[in-house]
């Protein structure tokens, strides 16, 4: 079947194959061109002792140094820009493309890494290097000491959370600060011209109400983009009339309120996959985009003198619309770390299936393990994996998982108890971590219990 040029604008990440050799290189020279305080810290993050307890991964630190590179040596002003400096015969060849990132009105970044490679702390090194940088007035204008972190739902949230604040104690419900990403000395040195200097007042959804000033210093609200919905236009006459459109402010109108109240911000958005999009299928623009939208244009309104930086920089292991041959990429991609580089280096460990003549009769290379829908939350089950579980595989060996299994959905905090049906899903953040589970249909009395968990981190799954 032959693509039309429109899909194939979209058809793979555009941008890396062209920056990476340019990073590389700007890399192995020393960083040359940057401020003061980004070299320092990029001195202090990369060149550590071998010796030294925590470092970062190599992907890491070229995601790090990616969006560095465009920012202060590229020096970009918008997505149109970085297309015309690194790639401007595509802006010619696909029209469509074209139009998409002419209508986005600020530096927008992408960073495609595969799920276990780290991006949590990628993100957190990356609002230390702005923070430090708005502190101390480096190119006034380029940096920001505010920050918005949007998240898809309450358990990436919750992990954030223990990022920033600390992990919750369950007895107490109390965060210790000590345990936060922030007090690790791998990313500032300690001390008073680093560490000592670095306070950053975090907001949650709740802290935001529509009387809530910001504070003049530094902070991050962290939320989920479900609370972004905006009112959707202006009320009928009846409504007007009846007093129907007497209603409380959407919370979207309300976090942009608070947002907009200072002149510069940096959103960071983690697995962005869930809230990108083009249209909903009714043709209406997605609540994530509008939002966006809505706020620069709040921002430009607010400020129209003193406005500062307006960035983004999203995450994400999956950063496509569609699936199979429909597959499009968002163009904002600027660094593409994927699973097959992962698996080579080790930071995802490989699935393997366990070698057996037969299992409960059958044939090996006779089971089907294609995985199925059933249920509301998109468990998985198959044939094979019945057979398995009935041998009790999994109890002997739960690591040689089938390589099918990867095709999985995520089921919430779902989990069930061994019995008649075995089935595949996912919990997020089970117990801090993200786990795969391999699980069975409730038994008669309807109790739920997981019946094994592998971290998530070593597993890579294309699906989520």
């Amino acid at each position: 079947m032959i693509k039309k040029l429109s899909d194939l604008a979209y058809s793979q990440p555009r941008i890396p194959p062209v920056l990476e050799p340019e990073v590389d290189a700007w890399s192995k020279q020393g960083w040359p061109g940057v401020t003061q305080t980004t070299y320092e810290l990029l001195s202090y993050w990369f060149n550590r002792d071998e010796e030294t307890e925590e470092r970062f991964y190599s992907c890491q630190q070229r995601a790090i140094e990616t969006v560095i590179y465009c920012h202060e040596i590229l020096q970009i002003r918008t997505l149109a820009e970085l297309y015309g400096r690194l790639a401007p015969e595509l802006l010619l060849q696909y029209l469509p493309l074209k139009k998409e990132i002419e209508s986005i009105a600020f530096p927008k970044y992408c960073l495609k890494m595969a799920t276990g490679s780290g991006k949590t702390w990628v993100l957190a090194a990356l609002v230390v290097w702005h923070y430090f940088n708005a502190l101390r007035e480096e190119r006034p204008g380029w940096y920001s000491s505010r920050f918005l972190v949007v998240t898809p739902g309450h358990e990436v949230l919750n992990r954030l959370l223990d990022s920033f604040k600390g992990r919750r104690d369950p007895k107490t419900g109390q965060r210790n600060p000590g345990t936060s990403d922030y007090a690790r000395s791998l990313f500032m040195p300690k001390g008073a011209h680093w560490r000592d200097q670095f306070h950053l007042e975090i907001f949650q959804p709740s802290d935001v109400r529509a009387s809530t000033t910001p504070p003049d210093g530094p902070f991050v609200l962290l939320t989920n983009w479900q609370q972004f919905r905006l009112s959707e236009g202006a009320p009928s006459l009846w409504e007007q009339w009846t007093g129907e459109d007497v209603e409380e402010q959407p919370r979207g109108e309300v976090i942009a309120d608070f947002l907009s109240e200072l002149p510069d911000l940096m959103v960071m958005n983690d697995e962005a996959h869930h809230v990108h999009g083009k249209k909903t299928v009714r043709g209406e623009e997605l609540v994530w985009r509008r939002f966006m939208g809505y706020l620069y244009e709040r921002l430009k309104e607010k400020h129209p003198k003193e406005r500062g930086l307006f960035m983004q920089v999203d995450f994400s292991a999956t950063p496509f619309y569609g699936s199979g041959t429909k597959r499009e990429y968002f163009p904002h991609i600027v660094y593409d770390y994927d699973l097959v580089q992962a698996m080579r280096d080790m930071l995802v460990k490989q699935l393997f299936l366990e070698e057996r003549q037969s299992v409960a009769g059958e044939r090996l290379e006779d089971l089907d393990f294609r995985a199925e829908r059933s249920g509301g939350c998109g468990e998985q089950r198959s044939i094979g994996t019945g057979a398995l579980f009935r041998r009790e595989l999994f109890q002997k060996a739960p690591h040689h998982l089938p390589g099918t299994m990867d095709a999985g959905t995520d089921c919430g905090d779902r989990a069930v108890k061994p019995g008649c049906d075995c089935r595949v899903g996912f919990l997020a953040d089970y117990g801090g971590d993200e786990r795969i589970a391999v699980m069975a249909g409730e038994t008669p009395e309807g109790s739920c219990q997981p019946f094994v968990h592998l971290m998530l981190k070593h597993v890579d799954l294309r699906a989520r």
